[in-house]
C-alpha cells in the first residue's frame, strides 16, 4: 500500500513534521517520487513504528539510525533495557525523589546533561537521573553555586563525548583487526563498556583528589578567573573608524545601522576554539563555563561582556582554495577591549585573565587606566568612500553553469530536493575600512561585519539573520527566493509581484520556512510565522522574507538554559545555504564544489556571556588578504532551475559587494 505523507503520519500516529524529520535524519529510506509527488509504503510505516518502540526502550535516534531488525532483538536491546526509563518518573516525580525544585530539572535537561524520552507531558527519565540530581543537590548545599556546577558539568560532558567517541573507535578497530562481525562488536562493547567506564571514573576521582589537595594545601587563595571593567564614554565613537585604525592581531566589527547597534572587538583575553561536528555545543558549554567564572565591574546597566566570532560551514574540508588559514572550525573570542555603541551611547569594556594568586585590585586599576587612556585619545580618522556606482554584471562562469546542471540532474534523480550551489570571484586588493564604511552606508538593514586575523579579514554585509536571542525571545527568519530590482518603485513592485506569483520561488521559500520551524521544535521552541512572506528590498535584489519567533524560559540570576549558539546548532545549515535533505545536500556540496567554503554561508556574530546575541549567515561576503579578495555568492537549485538564470542570480548578488569595492580607493589594509 502507498501513502502520501499526511496519510503515513496519520497511520503511524505522528506529526507530518516528524516524518520529514526522520527522513532528513536518514532514519527512513527514500520514498518513491512521481513528478513532484512523493509516495511512502508499508516499509516506511513499519519503520516508524519500530523507531517509536525503540525510543520507548531508551535508544537515541542516532542509535536507532544504525540498527537493523536483527540488532533490535539482540544485545543492544539488552543494553537499552539496563538504562530504560521509569514509566512513573516524570519531571515532577524526578524533582520530588531528588528533593530539588522542578526548575533544576529543566536546567539540567536544557544543558544536555539529562536526556528524557518523549515530549512535553510525556517525558520520562531513567532511574539513575535521581542519583545525578541528588549528587548535584549535595554539592550545592555545601556552597558550590548552581551556575558554576552546571558550567563544569557541561565542560565535562563536552570532553566526555570526545573520549567516548575515541573509546568506540578503539573497540571497533580491535574488532575489525580480529575479523569480528557486527554482533560480535556489540557483544565486545557490552563486556568492555563497564570496565572502561570504571577505569575512566577511577582516574577522574584520583586526579580530582590529588589536584584539589595540591591546590588547597597551602592556605593560599585559589584565585584565577576573568575580570571585566566597563565605563561609559562622554562622546559616541565611530566603530568603523576604530576598526580601521586597529593593529591588533584579532579584531572584529559588527554594525547594525537600522537597530542603532555596533561593536568593535580588539585583542583576545580568552579564545574558545572547538573543532569538529560538536563545535556548536562545545562553544555553548564553554560560553556557560566562562560566564560562571567571570567577574564584572562597572555600572549595573553596562553591556554584558561579549564573545565575537563564527563557525565554518562544515568540518573536514579538503585543503583547497581559498586559503582559510586563521579561520578554524570555530573561534569565539572574549576581547581585551570592546567598544559597544547602542541606544544609550558608547561604552568601553576591558577584560583580562587572572592567574592564581593575582591581585584583582591591581588588575582592575590597570584596566581602568587602559580605558581612561583610550577614552582620552584623539578619535581615529573615519574612512571615506566615494559615490557608489553600479557596475556591470559578472555573467560568465561556464564551470558554475556545469555545476548547476549536475545539481539539477541529482535532484531529478530523487537524491535531493534542493541544493544551494556557490561560486567564487577573485579581484585585486581593496581599502578594507573604506569598503566597510560603504557597506554600512549602503545596506542599513544588513549586518556589516569584519573578522580580522593578522593581515587577513573576512568581511561582508549579511541580509540573513540566523538567530537573535534577546531575553526570552528567539527570533529568526526564512530568507529564500530572489529577484532583481527595477529602475524605480513601480518596476520594483512589479518584480516583487512576479516573485510572489512564481510557484518555483514560493516553493523554495516554503522549504525554508517548514525546515526552520521543525528544527526549532527539536529544542522545544514553537515557532510563530505569518501566513504570507514579506518583500525584503536591497540595493540590487529583492527577497521573500518570513520572520519566525519563539519564546524560551530564561532565569535571571541563574544559569542560562539557552543561548544563540545552541539554537544555531539546530538551524545550521539551513536549506537556504545547504539544501534538502540537509546531510546529503552538504555531502554533495563537499564533493562537487571546487573550493572550500570556510566561514562563507556559516553563522557569524556575537554572543554575550548571558547567552543573548545575534548570529547572521555570512552571505554577501569576501575573504580579504594583502594581494586579493575572494568573493562568494550562491543560489538555490531545484528541479526546474535553469543554469543561465542561476548564474544571473549569483552575479546580481556579487554586485552587492563589487559595487562598493570598485567605488572605494584601492589599498591593501586587511
Amino acid at each position: 500500500m502507498e501513502y502520501l505523507v499526511e496519510e503515513l503520519a496519520d497511520a503511524a500516529s505522528v506529526a507530518v513534521d516528524t516524518v520529514r524529520y526522520y527522513q532528513r535524519e536518514k532514519l527512513l529510506h527514500a520514498p518513491r517520487r512521481e513528478g513532484r509527488r512523493v509516495f511512502y509504503d508499508d516499509g516506511h510505516l513499519d519503520r516508524i513504528r519500530q523507531i517509536k518502540s525503540l525510543a520507548q526502550q531508551g535508544f537515541s535516534l542516532a542509535q536507532i539510525r544504525d540498527l537493523s531488525t536483527a540488532d533490535a532483538s539482540g544485545l543492544l536491546v539488552e543494553l537499552a533495557d539496563q538504562n530504560a526509563v521509569d514509566p512513573d518518573l516524570d519531571r515532577r516525580e524526578l524533582a520530588r525523589r531528588a528533593d530539588v525544585p522542578e526548575f533544576i530539572v529543566d536546567v539540567v535537561v536544557s544543558a544536555g546533561l539529562l536526556t528524557p524520552v518523549g515530549d512535553g507531558d510525556e517525558q520520562r527519565f531513567a532511574a539513575d537521573a535521581v542519583d545525578m540530581l541528588v549528587a548535584a543537590r549535595t554539592l550545592v548545599s555545601e556552597g558550590v553555586s548552581l551556575e558554576e556546577l552546571t558550567a563544569l558539568a557541561m565542560r565535562h560532558a563536552t570532553h566526555v563525548e570526545d573520549v567516548v567517541d575515541d573509546a568506540i573507535e578503539l573497540f571497533k578497530r580491535n574488532s575489525d583487526a580480529k575479523g569480528r562481525d557486527r554482533n560480535e562488536l556489540v557483544g565486545l562493547m557490552h563486556r568492555l563498556v563497564p570496565v572502561a567506564s570504571q577505569l575512566v571514573g577511577r582516574h577522574f576521582e584520583r586526579t580530582l583528589r590529588t589536584r584539589a589537595l595540591a591546590r588547597l594545601g597551602d592556605d593560599g587563595s585559589v584565585g584565577g578567573g576573568v575580570v571585566v571593567f566597563a565605563r561609559k564614554l562622554d562622546e559616541r565613537v565611530d566603530p568603523v573608524a576604530v576598526y580601521g585604525a586597529a593593529v591588533d592581531h584579532y579584531r572584529s566589527l559588527w554594525v547594525r545601522p537600522d537597530d542603532g547597534f555596533a561593536l568593535v572587538a580588539l585583542g583576545a583575553a580568552e579564545v574558545i576554539e572547538p573543532h569538529g561536528d560538536s563545535r556548536f555545543s562545545a562553544a555553548s558549554a564553554a560560553r556557560a563555563a566562562l560566564g560562571a567564572r567571570i567577574r564584572r565591574h562597572g555600572p549595573a546597566h553596562a553591556p554584558a561582556p561579549v564573545l565575537v566570532g563564527g563557525f565554518s560551514f562544515s568540518c573536514g574540508n579538503q585543503a583547497c582554495d581559498p586559503d582559510w588559514t586563521g579561520f578554524p572550525d570555530a573561534r569565539w573570542i572574549l576581547p581585551e577591549v570592546t567598544v559597544v555603541d547602542r541606544y544609550d551611547g558608547s561604552w568601553l569594556l576591558a577584560a583580562t585573565t587572572l592567574a592564581e594568586g593575582d591581585d584583582e585590585t591591581v588588575a582592575l586599576d590597570l584596566l581602568e587606566a587602559r580605558l581612561e587612556e583610550m577614552a582620552s585619545a584623539p578619535p581615529p580618522v573615519a574612512p571615506m568612500v566615494g559615490e557608489i556606482v553600479a557596475g556591470d554584471i559578472v555573467d560568465s562562469d561556464p564551470d558554475y553553469e556545469r555545476l548547476v546542471a549536475d545539481g539539477i540532474a541529482e535532484i531529478r534523480s530523487g537524491a535531493l530536493d534542493k541544493v544551494v550551489l556557490a561560486r567564487t570571484l577573485v579581484r585585486g586588493p581593496i581599502a578594507t575600512a573604506a569598503v566597510l564604511r560603504g557597506l554600512v552606508d549602503r545596506f542599513p538593514a544588513c549586518a556589516t561585519f569584519a573578522f580580522g586575523v593578522g593581515n587577513r579579514a573576512f568581511i561582508g554585509a549579511s541580509p540573513e539573520r540566523l538567530v537573535t536571542l534577546d531575553g526570552r525571545e528567539v527570533s529568526t527568519v526564512a530568507l529564500a527566493g530572489t529577484i532583481g530590482t527595477g529602475t524605480d518603485d513601480a518596476s520594483d513592485a512589479a518584480l516583487a509581484a512576479e516573485m510572489l506569483a512564481s510557484s518555483k520561488i514560493r516553493s523554495e521559500h516554503q522549504f525554508v520556512v517548514d525546515d526552520i520551524t521543525a528544527r526549532l521544535a527539536t529544542l522545544g521552541l514553537v515557532g510563530e510565522t505569518p501566513d504570507e512572506p514579506e518583500i525584503m528590498r536591497l540595493a540590487r535584489v529583492q527577497h521573500l522574507r518570513t520572520p519566525i519567533t519563539a519564546r524560551v524560559e530564561r532565569r535571571a540570576g541563574g544559569v542560562s538554559d539557552m543561548d544563540v549558539l545552541r539554537v544555531a546548532n539546530v538551524l545550521h545549515p539551513s536549506p537556504a545555504v545547504g539544501g534538502t535533505p540537509s546531510d546529503p545536500a552538504v555531502a554533495w556540496l563537499r564533493e562537487h564544489e571546487d573550493f572550500d567554503r570556510g566561514w562563507y554561508a556559516a553563522p557569524v556574530g556575537w554572543c554575550d556571556l548571558d547567552g543573548n546575541g545575534e548570529l547572521r549567515v555570512a552571505l554577501r561576503s569576501a575573504l580579504v588578504d594583502e594581494s586579493q579578495v575572494t568573493l562568494f555568492s550562491g543560489a538555490g537549485i531545484v528541479a526546474d532551475s535553469v543554469p543561465d538564470d542561476e548564474l544571473a542570480e549569483t552575479s546580481v548578488k556579487l554586485r552587492a559587494l563589487l559595487d562598493v569595492m570598485e567605488s572605494a580607493t584601492e589599498g591593501s589594509d586587511a
